[in-house]
This record gives C-alpha cells, structure tokens and sequence, in this order.
C-alpha cells in the first residue's frame, strides 16, 4: 500500500515537472516573438520619422522655391537666414544662396515681401532707366559747365587786362599821394610841437585839479565818517529806545481771589488788552528776568476798566509757589493796540531730533495769537518782509562750523540776519527760549468732554463778591451807592 502512494507521488512529481520545463520553453518562445515584435516596431517608427521629417523638409523647399517664383513671400529674417543656413540637399543650397545674392540687387526701398525673381527684371530695368536718365543729365550737366568754364574764362581774361589797366593807375596815384603824404607829415610834425605843448599845460593844469580834489574828497571822507559814528550813536540809543526785550515784564499781579484761581492785573482798556489773550506769571522779586521760572499762567476773561483786567489761572503753580499780589506778568505775544509781529531765521531743531522744526514753531506762535511776519531760511532766502515792525527775531542754535563748508556758510548767513535784525531794532532771542514760555501754554487751557471727562477739571465754582476786588471805581460812587441802598432799606415797609 505504501509503494502504491510512493509510485503516484513520483507520478505526480514528474508531471509536474514535463509542464514545468514545458512552460518554460513556451515563455521562452513568446518572450522572443514579442522582443523581435517590439524591435520591428520601433525600427518602423524610426522608418516614418525619417519619412516625414524628409516630406518636412520637401515641402519646406517647395514653399521655398514657390515664393521665389512670386508665389508666396519671404522676411528679411529668411533672407538672412539663406546666407547662414546649411542644408543636406548642395542642390536645395546653391538654389538659396544664388537667390539671397539675387535679391541683394533690390535697394532698401523694397520690401523683403515683394522680393522675388519675377520682380527683379521689372525692378533692374526701371534702375537701369532711372541711371541712363541720370547719366543724360549728368552729360548736359558737363556740358552746360564747361560752355560756363569757358564763359568765365573769357571773363577772367578781360578782367585781367582791366586790372593791369587800374595797377597802372593805381600806381600813378600812389606817386601823387605819396608826394602829398610827405607834405602832410611835415604839417602833422608842427601840429604834433603845438599838441605836446598843449598836452603839457593841460597835464599841469589836471595835477593842480586833481590835488584839489584828493583834498575835498578827505575833507569829505573825514566828514562821512563823522556823521556816520553819528548815525551809528543815533542808531543804538534809538534801538535802546524802541527794544521790546523778551525778558521785559509787563504788568503785575494785584489781587489773587481766594483758592488762587481768579486774579486780577494792573493791565486793561487803556493798554488795548483784550480776553482771550495769556501771560505767564514770575515771581516779583526776580532781578534776572532772563533766568526767571514760570511759575504759572493766566488767561484774561474780562478787562474791567482802563488798567484793570480779570483773569483765570490755565496753568496752576507748585504749592511751594503760589501766585501772590506783586507778582509779574508778561507775554511775548501781547503788545498794547496791535498784533504782535515774530520772525524765524535759519533751521530750528527744537526736539534733537536732526530735523527742520519751523512749521511746529509757526503753529504755536499763530495758536498763541501772533503772527509769523517773515521767514529767512539757512540760504539767506527771505519770505516776507524783515521791518522795524516786527517784535522778535527767532533763531534756533549755529550748527559746528567744523562738520563742513556748508554749516560755515550758514552761520555767516545767520550772523547777516542778526546784524540786519539790530539795525532794525528788532530783539533776537533764542528758540528754546520763546518755546520754554510756549510749553507753558498746554492743553490745561481745554477741558476734554464726553467720555474723557475728567472730575478734576470742574473745581467747585468759588463765590466771587466783585465789590472786593479792587477796581478803579471813584470812592465817592461807592458812598452814593451805600446811601442810596440805605434809603431804599429806610422805605421798605
């Protein structure tokens, strides 16, 4: 029974292998057929390729050849591109190039298009017309000019003989002035003996002016500087005189109300004040105004008589400094009966930052109520007009002269300026100056609204009795007024 399975299982084996080794040979035999198939294949593609890029380029040259023949047209770029060009067919390249050395014979005028063998007959007679029509008027043209060379030459010739004819006159006349010639020099050389004596009288006569007038011109000079040193004297008391210094007070504080918030000044109708118009307050024992702290700052409300104004403190001092009667006043932007008038000269840098600060500067001198009559730039270039009229000069600080040529030439411009300014009589102030008293004038001057409001911006409202503020009223207006109140207290039922 066990040698029964044995034999099948070797059966079984041996089949398997008689179809493995025939699998084998047939996948062998496809695989052949298949690769010989597949090279077949690929040398028939090869085989149209070439057939086509051959019929390409057959067409190619048929198109070529027809537009030759005026049956289509040609660039300048294929026309170029013959002359370069390298082909397989020497046939297809001679063609070309006796074409593209054919069509040279076309002038610029004609267009690449419309070059072509039938146009180029057509074209070669019409130039060989144009030049034997050319060579027919250059021909006349010889012939007329030569008919003229020998017209001229006649002329010439004729012209010669009269020539010869005026030499011959010309030089009999030449003998006779030569003769006169001798006289005159023999008459000049007389004249010349009067004229050097004359010469020699006159030139005593212009020493003895000419001393006389060296003398009255330094009797003159010596007379100009007099009355220049006098002008020049003039000139700095009449500056003195009309200086309106920055460091100048004007009015004083007279009565502070109490909680310090109201005050009055010595300043009012008289002196054309106005409301509206703000003074900052130092104190009144300062001797060097120049150096003095704005302690505070105030703004007119209302002018209560001629030298008699009340105002509202806008910047409130320390604590340590408060605003008491006797305290002075001043603004640089007020000045009795007209508009106060500032000039700017020169770049104002106000915030070292490097860069120009003038229209900042003009802002808050207009929003204080001045008025920016004139602005001279580092050049020298003036926009309005420098005049005795104006209150200040404003400069900002001389840049080092050692950075370059340009700083010293901006500050010999500004020293100009400021020589001009003084002999106008203005006063010339530095910029951090008049911006330190522009600081005072802030946004505490507002009052924000809506939701930004603020609680310590409404203080409770002080009760002012203005029958106790001093006034300018005449004492015997109050004893009628007290009186008058009396009788009327006296009739009341």
């Amino acid at each position: 029974m066990v040698a029964r399975d044995d034999s099948v299982i070797r059966g079984s084996l041996i089949a398997c292998l008689i179809f493995l080794v025939l699998s084998l040979a047939l996948n062998f035999f496809l695989w052949r057929n298949g690769n010989q198939a597949s090279l077949d294949a690929t040398a028939a593609a090869d085989r149209l390729s070439n057939v086509q890029e051959a019929v390409s380029e057959k067409d190619n040259q048929l198109r070529r050849l027809k537009a030759m023949l005026a049956v289509g047209s040609f660039t300048q770029a294929e026309i170029d591109e013959m002359k370069q060009s390298s082909t397989d067919d020497p046939e297809m390249k001679a063609i070309e190039d006796q074409f593209a050395k054919d069509m040279s014979y076309f002038g610029a005028e004609v267009e690449p298009l419309n070059r072509n063998y039938p146009a180029l007959p057509d074209y070669l007679v019409t130039a060989i017309r144009s030049r034997n029509e050319q060579y027919g008027m250059a021909r006349d043209e010889a012939t007329k000019i030569k008919t003229d060379a020998d017209a001229d030459i006649e002329n010439a010739r004729n012209q010669q003989q009269l020539a010869e004819q005026q030499r011959a006159d010309a030089n009999k006349k030449v003998a006779t002035l030569s003769q006169q010639f001798d006289e005159d020099r023999a008459r000049m050389n007389v004249d010349n003996e009067n004229n050097r004596d004359k010469l020699t009288k006159t030139s005593q006569e212009f020493d003895t002016f000419r001393q006389t007038s060296r003398n009255e011109s330094n009797q003159l000079t010596q007379k100009n500087q007099q009355m220049q040193g006098t002008i020049d004297t003039q000139k700095l008391q009449l500056n003195q005189l009309r200086a309106d210094k920055f460091e100048t007070t004007q009015g004083e504080i007279r009565y502070v109300v109490a909680g310090g918030n109201v005050v009055t000044v010595n300043l009012g109708s008289a002196d054309a004040l106005r409301p509206g118009v703000t003074f900052g307050v130092i104190a009144g024992d300062e001797t060097r105004l120049q150096d003095a702290k704005v302690k505070a700052t105030i703004q007119i409300s209302q002018v209560q008589g001629p030298h008699l104004a009340q105002g509202r403190v806008v910047a409130r001092p320390d604590i340590s400094s408060p605003i008491i009667p006797g305290d002075k006043i001043f603004s640089p932007f007020w000045a009795p009966g007209r508009v106060v008038r500032i000039a700017i000269a020169g770049d104002i840098d106000i915030d070292g930052d490097g860069r120009n600060d003038n229209n900042a500067i003009k802002g808050q001198i207009l929003a204080a109520g001045a008025e920016v009559a004139a602005e001279i730039s580092s050049t020298g270039a003036i926009s309005g007009q420098l005049d005795p009229t104006i209150r200040f000069l404003v400069v900002g600080e001389d840049p080092t002269v050692g950075d370059s040529d340009r700083n010293a030439q901006i500050i010999a411009t500004m020293g100009n300026v400021k020589t001009r300014a003084a002999e106008l009589g203005l006063s010339v102030i530095p910029a951090w100056k008049l911006e330190a008293y522009l600081k005072t004038i802030d946004d505490t001057v507002t009052t924000p609204l809506g939701s930004a409001v603020r609680a310590s911006d409404f203080p409770p409202e002080t009760m002012i009795d203005s029958r106790r503020l001093p006034n300018d009223r005449s004492p015997l207006y109050d004893i009628q007024t007290e009186g008058m109140q009396q009788g009327n207290r006296v009739l009341e039922p």
